[in-house]
């Protein structure tokens, strides 16, 4: 399951006690304003991501469907990258 979950807590302490303990366990959560946090689910357990958050008094708020490939699509696709025809040099000397 690939997605983004948003939480909504009651006050930031709270919120960042859930953000450290999702870090310490290999979430990688993103905290924000007004004491909301989301974390991506790739690869990732949710029972436990939703226990911790629970736990804190977070409650979901949004849920958002993520496409691994395209983010990996974007980063790896080396046919975007141009590269100038006088940077291919096949003169440059091989002892460097």
């Amino acid at each position: 399951m690939n997605s983004a979950l948003l939480f909504d807590f009651a006050d930031i302490n709270s919120a960042a006690l859930a953000f450290d303990t999702l870090e310490q366990l290999g979430y990688d959560p993103v905290l924000h304003e007004g004491g909301k946090l989301h974390i991506h689910m790739v690869g990732n357990d949710l029972i436990s991501a939703l226990e911790i958050m629970q736990m804190h008094g977070g409650r979901l708020i949004q849920e958002s469907a993520i496409d691994a490939n395209a983010y990996t699509d974007t980063a790896y696709s080396l046919d975007s990258i141009a590269i100038p025809a006088h940077i291919v040099n096949e003169d440059w000397n091989e002892e460097l």
